[in-house]
């Protein structure tokens, strides 16, 4: 378990959190690429609406993960992990809409706006709580 006097932990705890922050913002960079050469006719849109919504919630999941498994008593301190999440949330949603989705995309960027701000509210409150 990672304490905040342990500033060896800390250190690789951060480097994580930089690597997996870093590596999500490349991949969401890739996907809005993707969703270019797809309006632009380089790519199919099937074909670009699968992968998009295949690597968002890929990155979705892998976010979430990263930040829950870590310590406990720095999650709200962690929020710049799930940036990721959030940068791919688009995309992903525009794929899910090429693939015919109606309701559905109501549904996720409902669910994706409630997640938003409780993750705001969260990152929020520890930032006054100080």
């Amino acid at each position: 378990m990672i304490l905040a006097d342990d500033p060896q932990g800390l250190r690789k705890l951060v480097r994580r959190d930089l690597t997996v922050t870093v590596g999500g913002a490349v991949v969401a960079i890739w996907v809005y690429g993707l969703v270019a050469a797809s309006r632009l006719g380089f790519v199919s849109r099937l074909s670009a609406g699968r992968a998009e919504v295949a690597v968002s919630a890929l990155v979705g999941v892998s976010c979430l993960w990263w930040w829950a498994a870590g310590p406990r008593g720095l999650l709200r301190d962690r929020s710049l992990v799930l940036t990721p999440l959030f940068l791919v949330a688009g995309p992903g949603l525009y794929g899910v809409y090429e693939l015919g989705g109606g309701v559905v995309v109501t549904m996720l960027s409902s669910a994706l706006g409630f997640f938003a701000a409780i993750a705001l509210g969260l990152a929020w409150s520890s930032r006054r709580s100080r």
